[in-house]
């Protein structure tokens, strides 16, 4: 939804066209995992693990281009447990590509179950190390903290490890699987929206 937010509010499509998000036949292909036939979208990302793959062919792309901006790639803690994330790591490591960040979202659920319950990922700082990146670990929900390690210089890949949580602020979400690509109820949105306030 976020995605399809900010690509509507970059003219790709209309805000009104929003309300066909994950509904069958949608004009857009506004699905639950972006499609090369929705404007504005260049890669599928249904298939977890590949977006780190991609991001660091665009940071190979654009050295070799002589152009000078950052990839950005982000990350569910879920996902970081396919293989290809970690032959990506090694790959950005081996190629130097310090034009290349990464975000975790590690807020411990995946889609189904708690991570640690699936394959225990800790120690997470540890391992992104011993690819060969610089790794900062911050409050995911600390903006200030967000900008600090998105502005800081790197030599290397760097890998932010966002600790969040979950829903964070609405009591019946927070850390919960169940939310995982479901929408509240009418009811349920005031609610969330009363605790958020």
């Amino acid at each position: 939804p976020l995605l399809y937010s900010t690509l509507a509010r970059a003219g790709y499509f209309t805000n009104e066209e929003l309300v066909d998000y994950r509904t069958i036949n949608s004009k857009l292909f506004l699905s639950g995992h972006p499609h090369p036939k929705t404007p504005g979208v260049e890669i599928a990302t249904g298939s977890l693990g590949q977006g780190l793959s991609v991001g660091h062919g665009i940071a190979l792309s654009a050295r070799l281009d002589g152009l000078d901006y950052k990839v950005y790639v982000l990350m569910g803690d879920g996902e970081i447990q396919e293989g290809q994330v970690w032959e990506a790591a090694m790959s950005a490591a081996k190629f130097k590509s310090n034009n290349l960040v990464a975000i975790i979202d590690y807020n411990k659920v995946a889609q189904d179950n708690l991570t640690k319950d699936l394959k225990d990922l800790e120690p997470l700082e540890d391992k992104w190390r011993a690819f060969g990146w610089d790794v900062l670990r911050i409050d995911g929900h600390d903006i200030r903290q967000i900008r600090e390690a998105l502005d800081k210089p790197h030599d290397k890949p760097r890998m932010i490890i966002a600790d969040t949580i979950k829903g964070k602020g609405v009591s019946f979400m927070e850390g919960k699987t169940a939310w995982h690509g479901v929408a509240p109820s009418d009811e349920e949105y005031q609610t969330a929206i009363k605790e958020l306030q």
